[in-house]
């Protein structure tokens, strides 16, 4: 994955920070789905190092929790949080998940 889609998903994360529409989140919810689900696919290997296993896990909750299929409800809180907490392990992991 290039790692301008990295910095395109964490810009969406933190754009959906301000009021937007429903139709934009699922829009972001699709992409950061992707994303993150890529993420997993790629360092879920046997015979991982415990931090790319560890990176594997956190992309995979981040997955889930963005799943367009089966939404997770949630607070308007916690999807705050949830959003700056995803565009900062993109933004400090962009070189592993873009390979």
């Amino acid at each position: 994955m290039p790692v301008q889609m990295v910095y395109v998903t964490a810009a969406l994360m933190a754009a959906s920070l301000l009021p937007i529409p429903v139709a934009y989140l699922e829009i972001i919810h699709v992409v950061v789905f992707g994303t993150f689900g890529w993420g997993a696919y790629r360092h879920l290997r046997p015979g991982s190092p415990p931090l790319e296993l560890a990176l594997a896990l956190a992309y995979a909750v981040f997955a889930i929790l963005f799943n367009p299929l089966s939404q997770v409800a949630l607070p308007a809180q916690a999807w705050i949080g949830i959003n700056i907490a995803g565009a900062i392990l993109l933004l400090v992991s962009r070189r592993q998940i873009a390979g």
